[in-house]
């Protein structure tokens, strides 16, 4: 497989990636890639992003949570209090 492009390794050990490279893998600025060595190659991939980490910032809590199963309980039995108070008001 012939190679897009050349680059070197600076003194501080940083590789730079080409923005034929970065463009052609839609690469953003600032984005984490996980570095592997397989067998004589280095292999940069996408860091995949948990689940928590692309909802983090999301939703906006007014206290911390310990048990999170627990208060979506607790949110899930008070929601259908409401509606069957309403119900009942009708």
């Amino acid at each position: 497989m012939p190679s897009m492009a050349v680059s070197r390794v600076d003194k501080m050990g940083r590789v730079y990636l080409p923005k034929d490279v970065r463009h052609a893998l839609s690469i953003a600025s600032d984005e984490p890639l996980d570095v592997n060595v397989v067998g004589e190659k280095i292999v940069l991939e996408r860091k995949r992003k948990s689940v928590a980490e692309e909802a983090r910032g999301i939703f906006k809590l007014k206290k911390r949570v310990e048990n999170v199963d627990l208060e979506i309980h607790k949110q899930s039995v008070r929601a259908a209090a409401r509606e069957l108070r309403e119900i009942r008001r009708r």
